[in-house]
Order: structure tokens, then C-alpha cells, then sequence
């Protein structure tokens, strides 16, 4: 229990954190020197990191049970590359 405590404070932290430096850059964009396509490829590569961060510690670390979530977040990928590929 405590393993899968550590864990998802391990997660939330790390969410937080990449959450954080994203809105850090939209607001105080004099900071990083960004152009606009450089500071949205960034945000958009903290976005896809924090979405493996909440996958791997909130739905590949469970305890029991059915996979639901898995199955729904393949599922969610799978209908966005479509969407974005096709």
C-alpha cells in the first residue's frame, strides 16, 4: 500500500511540475526566448511527456482488478491518431 502511494504522489508531483513549466512559458515567454512555433512544439512535448507520466503511474500501477483504464486510454490514442493522421 504504501509502494502505491509513493507512486501516485511520485505522479501527481510530476504532473504538477510539467504543468507548471508549460504555463511558466506561456506567460513569461521573455524568459525562454521562444519564437511562437518553438514555444508550442515545447508545450506540446511537456504535453505528450505529462500524458506518459499519468500513464505510467496512474494506469499501469494498479493494484487489482480489470484494466478498464488501459483499455480507454488505447482507445482515446487510438481514435486521436486517426483523427490527426487520416
Amino acid at each position: 500500500h504504501n509502494k502505491t502511494l509513493t507512486l501516485r504522489i511520485t505522479g501527481f508531483l510530476s504532473s504538477l511540475f510539467l504543468t507548471l513549466l508549460a504555463y511558466f512559458i506561456i506567460v513569461h515567454p521573455e524568459f525562454f526566448h521562444f519564437t511562437p512555433p518553438v514555444a508550442v512544439t515545447v508545450i506540446l512535448g511537456f504535453a505528450i511527456l505529462q500524458s506518459l507520466v499519468q500513464l505510467f503511474f496512474f494506469l499501469l500501477w494498479r493494484e487489482e482488478g480489470p484494466p478498464w483504464n488501459l483499455g480507454f486510454f488505447i482507445s482515446t490514442a487510438g481514435i486521436i491518431f486517426i483523427v490527426i493522421f487520416f
